[in-house]
């Protein structure tokens, strides 16, 4: 994904996490009842957000791609065989290497044409090169493979201070989150970044999140707006 859209998706979600409860009252008065999407708490709620439900439309394609499984691919299988005795935080950190190392590193114009395509685990392991939405979506096929529940692995777009826009996997061990990013260093407890690190959205197996501060309908009202381009 270019810069300038990844700036056009973080501004539009972006904007979600300063709606106030008092701002959210103030504006539900003067909208007239729309669906809300707001079902369990079933994302990673961390740094202090809270997950509220979307239909994120646009994404729709390439989440779809993102999910194809690729747990019997006999790249990913060798790819990640080193590490089935570990434990499963050594299994995180073997997987970030690992992938990072494996998958050099190409743009979407290059590779498919394209100037935002999310390759599939096995696409990107056909061809070897991928940009960070690819090989966080193999790391993320890698994990599944390696046993882990699909429900504690999140692709999550997200703000951060010194990279701007990124996509990372993030990973549920032991009810602590865990983010894989694209530079090559350890993953990193979610946690320890708080003032760097601003997740967005999240896509995960049961469903599609923004992050938010807010609360009320205005937040989730806005929230599929700003997801679904309507």
């Amino acid at each position: 994904m270019l810069r300038s859209d990844w700036a056009r998706v973080i501004l539009a979600a972006g904007a979600l996490c300063a709606v106030s409860p008092a701002a959210a009252a103030d504006s539900s008065e003067s909208m007239p009842p729309q669906p809300i999407y707001v079902t369990a708490s079933q994302g990673p709620n961390m740094l202090g957000t809270a997950t509220v439900s979307i239909r994120a439309a646009r994404f729709s394609e390439s989440w779809a791609n993102a999910m194809q499984d690729a747990t019997h691919n006999p790249v990913l299988l060798q790819m990640v065989a080193p590490a089935r005795s570990m434990p499963p935080l050594q299994q995180v950190s073997f997987v970030q290497t690992r992938v990072n190392n494996a998958i050099r590193w190409m743009s979407d114009a290059t590779q498919w044409g394209q100037h935002d395509y999310w390759a599939s685990a096995n696409q990107t392991l056909q061809t070897g090169a991928g940009d960070m939405e690819d090989r966080a979506i193999v790391k993320m096929q890698a994990l599944r493979a390696l046993g882990f529940n699909p429900n504690d692995l999140w692709l999550t777009l997200a703000r951060d201070a010194v990279g701007g826009p990124v996509t990372v996997l993030t990973v549920r061990v032991g009810g602590r989150y865990f983010i894989l990013d694209d530079t090559g260093g350890a993953p990193f407890l979610a946690d320890t970044r708080r003032r760097e690190f601003q997740p967005i959205l999240s896509f995960g197996w049961s469903g599609t999140w923004v992050h938010t501060h807010g609360t009320g309908a205005i937040v989730a009202r806005t929230a599929s707006a700003s997801a679904t381009g309507k």
